[in-house]
């Protein structure tokens, strides 16, 4: 999901690879192989959910004025769309068929410019090579009739506990988007930020979120299944349980703004479910984040936790600009916390004891050139040994896939020079899909890609597809596979 503005501009990218703190070891294998373009599928910016309500309605004036300099023209005041885009493609994982389920972000970013955003799990045929794109099928609208959620919703403003006094937790008057039935609870973009996806062998999804951040136990309709599963002493400023007014004085988050649970990956049992925060802890080095275990049957996070180090510094949590309702700093002691240039953008296992994860910068969506979007292949074997640290292999450099076909049509090599890069997904033992999350309608990364002076034209980014075929194999646990191919 987008971070916060400019957040990661003001480190120098040299810092990638400088001055990196001891960490975890780097068995080679992996730098050295040579993958390829295998098929790439774009879903228009442009597609959106027949029949949906409208949405966009609390966009800021800035962020109107960005979608129209990315040519989508909207009005200045009240719903900017007619209806619901299929865009945010956060995390993908194989439905059968050659289909996937593609579950969708929080919608426009943020909490406060969201609350008519629906929230979705598609189900995409991905067309490889047809015109036309990836096709619709199937749409699984997130719900809490049953009342799992404690807090106050937008589609049920009268119950449950009142959310925090900060500036964006304000709740508004239920938008169209909750429908005619008030008892279906329809869960909202202010709600909850789904991040991540995977699905469980009895067919029920587990779906990672950044405000709380929390799990969330979700049956194949839609239906929360149980109350959000929080991470003890983990908090980020958009949590909903955060206390503002405790005996002992305000509550601080220990994470940033969005940076929760970001990656969720399952092992191959089904039992174990590994949940990958984006930013680091407070406390912690800002290069290393937590991975969670989490133990299906129990109910319950293991004590310890892995870590895995990042080639440079993650977005710690800045308290000097949050802001309560009538407009006071909630705290006035703090200082801004440096910008962290790197972010991690999805986590799914290859075995019981692999991982490919993606780590990105924040470029692509301004004049600076994105310089760093890889996919890194993890190994847990041995962790405890190095301090919970996971080992860390060179798997792809998403700025220079080799397309000697010419699929992507973006020269010798093909490019995913995106702002948010979010889905990773074993195909078979050579092949992974990838995703972007475009971010509509103000991402812009492709557009500028193609301009020499990254000025434009601007067009709003699409979702893009690709398959990529690895020079090695990967020991992949078929049990991981889309059924077809196990």
């Amino acid at each position: 999901m987008r971070s916060a503005a400019g957040a990661a501009g003001a480190l120098a990218l040299a810092t990638l690879l400088a001055g990196a703190a001891p960490g975890p070891a780097r068995p080679d294998g992996f730098d050295r192989q040579h993958a390829r373009l295998d098929a790439h599928a774009v879903l228009p910016a442009l597609t959106f959910r027949s029949g949906s309500p409208p949405s966009g309605a609390f966009l800021t004036a800035a962020e109107r004025a960005a979608a129209a300099a990315n040519g989508i023209a909207g009005p200045a005041h009240g719903p900017y769309f007619e209806a619901q885009a299929v865009q945010g493609i956060s995390s993908m994982v194989p439905a059968g068929s050659g289909t996937w389920w593609a579950l969708a972000d929080n919608g426009y970013a943020w909490r406060d410019n969201s609350a008519d955003w629906q929230l979705v799990v598609y189900r995409l045929d991905p067309r490889w090579g047809e015109p036309g794109g990836p096709r619709l099928l199937e749409t699984v609208l997130l719900r809490d009739p049953d009342r799992q959620i404690p807090w106050t919703i937008v589609c049920d403003p009268e119950r449950g506990t009142r959310l925090p006094g900060l500036s964006f937790n304000v709740l508004p008057p239920p938008p169209a988007a909750c429908g005619g039935d008030a008892s279906a609870r329809l869960l909202t973009g202010f709600d909850l930020d789904p991040e991540s996806l995977v699905l469980a062998p009895d067919g029920t999804f587990w779906i990672s979120e950044e405000f709380g951040p929390f799990l969330l136990h979700v049956a194949a309709d839609g239906r929360l299944l149980e109350p959000p599963v929080a991470v003890p002493g983990v908090r980020s400023p958009q949590s909903p349980f955060l206390d503002l007014g405790g005996r002992s004085g305000r509550e601080r988050p220990t994470i940033a703004a969005s940076r929760g649970f970001e990656g969720l990956a399952i092992g191959p049992d089904g039992g174990t479910l590994y949940a990958l925060l984006e930013g680091a802890v407070a406390g912690d080095d800002a290069q290393d984040l937590r991975i969670y275990v989490y133990r299906v049957a129990e109910r319950r996070f293991d004590d310890a936790f892995l870590r895995l180090r990042l080639e440079a510094p993650s977005q710690q949590v800045d308290l000097e600009k949050a802001i309560d309702t009538r407009g006071a700093r909630v705290y006035p002691d703090a200082f801004p916390a440096p910008p962290g240039p790197l972010s991690i953008g999805e986590l799914k296992a290859v075995n019981d004891h692999q991982f490919l994860v993606i780590e990105r910068d924040n470029l692509g969506d301004d004049e600076r050139t994105p310089r760093f979007k890889k996919i890194f292949l993890l190994d847990a074997a041995g962790a405890a040994e190095r301090g919970g640290y996971l080992a860390k292999s060179l798997l792809l450099d998403l700025l220079a896939l080799p397309d000697p076909q010419g699929i992507g049509g973006d020269g010798d090599f093909f490019r995913l020079p995106f702002y948010t890069i979010e889905s990773v997904h074993v195909v078979d033992e050579r092949t992974l899909l990838i995703a972007s999350d475009n971010n509509f309608p103000g991402s812009n990364g492709r557009a500028r890609s193609r301009s020499g002076d990254r000025r434009g034209p601007l067009a709003a980014d699409a979702s893009e597809l690709v398959l990529v075929r690895l020079g090695t194999r990967l020991d992949v646990d078929r049990r991981l596979l889309a059924p077809a191919a196990r």
